[in-house]
């Protein structure tokens, strides 16, 4: 996924894009751009008659949202309508807004956290906004601030603010699940799960999220009953890498031919079955799922 990050110019003379460029971008036709502005009103929000269509930072995000609505079964004139009702301002992932983040959360502003994620994820889907909004801001809020030994509600209320914006955002997929996600016992660390959970749902691929501290006994339950294609276990820290959550995993997922994916830097330096895939960020575990999806 590519950053869209667009240097700052006067108020009055926001970015614009042409049909082709937004085409491109939304990895769409032309004549689709042209098909949802005849029948749902959804193109550029300015334009002018005898003029070129130009779309604004905003008028995309309201696209993507759309696209993002159409691929989890809704028809295209009820995520038409439902886009335009989630049309947000411009927004660009640089520092500036890092800092506005992290500032917010020392505030504990959840509102104003929220709007910022929200919006963000609107312009720039989840990929980008976790890797240059969320991680750097849980980054920039770990230190100790005036005089303070930690700073663990603000990070956790930044988790929690992130954690809403994503459930805000992106809504499950309808359909079979075909990928499993689950923390190993004793892990409660479970926020880049969620992050790719729902950039998985941004794919429109149907995924099962059991979340923290899932005991070994419930996740081989799971696997069995749900018969996932990849099953990912996340482990954030070496005490929580363990090898009984991979042995209640791999036998059922191995009965219905589905991979293992020990995600997470918890399971680094870890003796792995050569069965199971480590990976460590949210780009290589979307490739990964995308991989075994198509069986290449």
């Amino acid at each position: 996924m590519t950053q869209h990050v667009h240097p700052a110019r006067p108020a009055t003379e926001p970015p614009t894009f042409a049909a082709g460029a937004v085409a491109r971008r939304l990895g769409l036709p032309v004549s689709t751009l042209r098909s949802w502005n005849n029948r749902y009103g959804m193109g550029p929000s300015g334009h002018q008659r005898g003029r070129h269509r130009r779309y604004t930072e905003s008028d995309i995000a309201a696209l993507i949202v759309m696209q993002r609505l159409i691929a989890q079964g809704s028809a295209p004139s009820a995520a038409a309508r439902a886009a335009q009702g989630r049309r947000p301002q411009n927004v660009n992932l640089d520092g500036d807004l890092v800092d506005r983040l992290v500032d917010a959360a020392h505030r504990l502003d959840t509102h104003s956290m929220i709007t910022m994620i929200s919006l963000a994820l609107n312009v720039h889907g989840v990929s980008e906004t976790w890797q240059h909004l969320c991680v750097p801001a849980l980054n920039h809020v770990h230190g100790p601030i005036s005089g303070r030994s930690d700073c663990v509600d603000v990070e956790h209320l930044l988790s929690w603010s992130i954690t809403t914006g994503l459930h805000q955002v992106v809504t499950a997929v309808a359909g079979t699940p075909v990928a499993m996600l689950a923390c190993t016992a004793g892990e409660h660390h479970s926020l880049p799960l969620e992050a790719l959970n729902a950039a998985l749902a941004e794919r429109g691929v149907p995924a099962v999220m059991l979340g923290a501290d899932m005991p070994d006994p419930a996740l081989a339950d799971a696997v069995g009953r749900v018969q996932p294609r990849v099953v990912v276990l996340w482990s954030h820290m070496p005490a929580t890498a363990s090898p009984a959550a991979l042995r209640a995993a791999r036998p059922a997922a191995a009965a219905e031919g589905a991979v293992v994916l020990a995600a997470g830097r918890g399971w680094a330096g870890t003796n792995l079955p050569h069965d199971v895939v480590h990976v460590t960020a949210l780009d290589p575990a979307i490739d990964r799922i995308e991989v075994e999806l198509r069986g290449d």
